[in-house]
């Protein structure tokens, strides 16, 4: 039974239109009214004992993931004689399919950032435990929201792996030209079919038209179309990459999510790693949406960009410009840190040890003369403030006695200064006389 427009259920959850239905039950979109936020409903009429425990178990695993390119579970209930309803997240947006049927081929730029997000999600999911296996990748579960993120949605078909487990729940259902061939029949799929589905959407989006069916090649019924017959514009690196996530054998795709995530950001042409959320072309504004942008409000200041973001004016996207060019922007808008204050640091530390040795080797080979030239330079140190510009200073110095040691002469800890008073009128002073010490000899 469909749910009708301001319908409330569960006492919370006011019904404001529907948004798709197929024959387990439809998905609307609904205003939470204890928060005042829009959610997603979606529904099973199934309400047999398999499907409600599949419903059930969806809903417990999809309401503990946590990325950002996957809708949020927040809700489970169900209606007596009436059916079950998981309450998630509203991508606001269109999806992929129709975002297609608008643009026709879409830019390898756009197809392989969308890819590169879609194989994050699927990374995500396939290393969560228990493993979830999608099953279901086509251009009407990918959404776009307006400002460019991309949203992995509908796990309606999606099934859980146990460990160990040679079979596992969930609905056997195949979308032709998007599943592989392991989803007919009894065959067993597994993460693997996920690569595949996500590879046929893929050669869709960049080729305008739908790899031919899984089924018919593995059964030598039709072969895969090059990517490039369809668009020769495609970097053939990209179009190597697509045709090998749909290869009809497993063992021959790329084994995980992130194998693939690698070979479409290598395809790019980039050198250096994405950062950043990764986001594409959003959909065109409505004729409203023009009309707000040309009469902006002129009491209030324009909006600060969040972090990351991309402005419009600025979009990531520019058609006309090279992809490894858009990444390296994109990658350089990022602000870097600096260290500051670490080269003057090492210089003053290397310049005080050199003065060190310079200054141990010195008393060494002149012990004399070190030890007169210390003393000369401490007094006028110690004397420097309280003297008036320009006065000369005349210093005395008397080093003690020292005794050579058997290693190296070592001067005395306390070396006595004698200052002169000094006058604006200097007169001539008797030559200092240094005590006679003996010389040291080596040893």
């Amino acid at each position: 039974m469909t749910l009708e427009r301001g319908a409330l259920i569960n006492k919370r959850y006011r019904i404001v239109e529907i948004l798709g239905q197929g024959g387990m039950g439809a998905v609307y979109r609904a205003v939470d009214e204890n928060l005042g936020v829009e959610v997603a409903v979606k529904e099973n009429l199934f309400t047999t004992d398999e499907y409600a425990r599949q419903f059930r178990r969806e809903a417990v695993i999809l309401a503990n993931l946590r990325h950002p390119n996957l809708p949020r579970v927040t809700d489970h209930f169900e209606i007596p004689d009436q059916g079950q309803y998981l309450i998630m997240d509203f991508i606001e947006g269109e999806d992929l399919r129709q975002s297609m049927d608008r643009e026709g081929q879409l830019p390898e730029a756009e197809v392989i950032i969308l890819g590169m997000a879609i194989c994050e999600a699927l990374t995500y999911l396939h290393n969560s435990n228990p493993k979830i296996v999608h099953r279901d990748i086509k251009p009407g579960n990918v959404k776009i929201t307006p400002d460019g993120r991309v949203f992995l949605v509908d796990f309606g078909l999606a099934k859980i792996v146990q460990s160990g487990q040679a079979t596992t729940t969930g609905a056997r259902a195949m979308t032709p030209g998007y599943s592989p061939p392991e989803q007919y029949g009894t065959a067993r799929t597994d993460h693997r079919s996920d690569i595949y589905s996500l590879g046929a959407t893929l050669y869709a989006a960049l080729c305008g038209a739908l790899p031919e069916d899984g089924l018919s090649r593995a059964m030598d019924q039709a072969t895969l179309t090059p990517v490039r017959k369809h668009n020769p514009n495609v970097s053939r690196r990209l179009a190597a990459a697509l045709e090998k996530a749909l290869a009809v054998q497993p063992d021959d795709r790329f084994q995980t999510a992130d194998e693939f995530r690698i070979a479409l950001l290598n395809a790019s042409r980039a050198t250096r790693k994405l950062t950043g959320p990764l986001v594409v072309a959003p959909p065109p504004a409505t004729p409203e949406d023009s009309e707000q942008s040309k009469e902006p409000d002129s009491g209030s200041a324009p909006p600060e960009e969040p972090p990351n973001a991309v402005s419009a004016a600025a979009s990531p996207f520019d058609r006309n410009r090279p992809l490894e060019e858009l990444i390296e922007e994109h990658t350089r808008s990022r602000p870097r840190k600096r260290r500051r204050g670490g080269g003057c640091l090492s210089f003053l530390v290397i310049l005080f040890i050199a003065l060190g040795l310079l200054g141990g080797w010195a008393s060494y080979q002149y012990p004399q003369q070190t030890r007169q030239a210390v003393s000369t330079v401490s007094a006028y140190v110690a004397d420097l403030p309280n003297q008036p510009p320009f006065q000369p200073i005349i210093v005395t110095a008397t080093p003690e006695a020292v005794q050579p040691s058997p290693q190296m002469p070592q001067a005395s800890a306390t070396l006595p200064v004698v200052a002169a008073t000094a006058t604006w009128t200097p007169t001539p002073q008797p030559s200092p006389t240094p005590t006679t010490t003996p010389t040291p000899t080596r040893t």
